[in-house]
């Protein structure tokens, strides 16, 4: 790479690392102050900010020595090293997404009696599963024998992924379309305000979906042409760590409930600052 194209790298990737690092902190902060944001999809939200937090926060910092000292090219113990965290970190991302998505199916499989159905235990139980397979996969995919099935793994996720959610939004129609035949049934507009909370959590989790795999495409195309790794640090890791800067702004952005508990942390740290 020229001098030019590496400061270029090296200045946009310290911005994405410190603007995506403040922003993962916010949206963890939130939720962490808020009790009532504690459940459920929130929970997976904070399990993603942290795993988006690594990313921004270790991952791509590394990613930024390792191009200024052409670590690549030396084959350096650092450079294995930062492959390794970044394939953790990164794969955390996605595994904590698979998870949202895998709640999201149970949630719309019976959208009225879900909240009975799952409690917080098992919520934490599937975070912490979520992060010993995100270590698992992501030391794995880092060595020569993962890297020959890394490719074709990630294509399988990203079809069962589109698969998923065609099916996410079919049962969302085949639900409305019951509550319709209901007419004016006493429980009607209940079903039907909690069918529209549920189908706009799903639709949150869809645009996290497809924003993380406009990021990881390229690089699953480049894997099949054998490109990857020369890619990667190049400018692919560049792409994959953009998705956990634009992750926590699409909570903000998504969430309404959200963004009333942000205002509120705001409204209460000014508060005792006066006092």
């Amino acid at each position: 790479m020229t001098e030019p194209v590496l400061v270029f790298l090296a200045v946009f990737n310290s911005l994405l690392s410190v603007f995506g690092s403040l922003m993962n902190l916010v949206v963890a902060f939130v939720i962490v102050q808020n009790p009532n944001l504690q459940k459920g999809l929130n929970l997976l939200l904070l399990s993603l900010c942290a795993s988006d937090f690594m990313n921004c926060a270790i991952s791509q910092p590394m990613y930024v020595h390792a191009i200024l000292n052409n670590t690549e090219k030396t084959g350096s113990t650092y450079t294995l090293v930062f492959t390794v965290i970044a394939f953790i970190t990164l794969h955390a991302s996605t595994t904590n997404l698979v998870a949202m998505t895998l709640y999201r199916m149970k949630a719309l499989s019976r959208p009225f009696t879900h909240f009975l159905l799952v409690s917080k235990k098992q919520v934490l139980i599937a975070i912490v599963l979520v992060w010993v397979a995100s270590i698992a996969v992501g030391a794995f995919f880092a060595t020569n024998a993962g890297k020959l099935v890394a490719a074709y793994v990630h294509l399988a996720m990203t079809l069962a992924w589109i698969a998923g959610y065609v099916g996410l939004f079919w049962l969302v129609k085949q639900h409305k379309t019951k509550i319709v035949s209901l007419g004016g049934s006493p429980t009607t507009q209940l079903q039907t305000a909690t069918l529209q909370h549920e189908s706009e959590a799903a639709k949150t989790s869809a645009i996290l979906v497809a924003s993380s795999l406009a990021c990881f495409f390229p690089d699953i195309v480049l894997d099949f042409m054998g490109r990857a790794d020369e890619s990667r640090m190049a400018w692919g890791f560049t792409i994959l760590f953009l998705s956990s800067t634009i992750n926590p702004c699409l909570i903000i952005w998504r969430s309404q409930h959200f963004r009333q508990a942000l205002g509120k942390t705001v409204r209460e740290i000014r508060q005792r600052r006066l006092k």
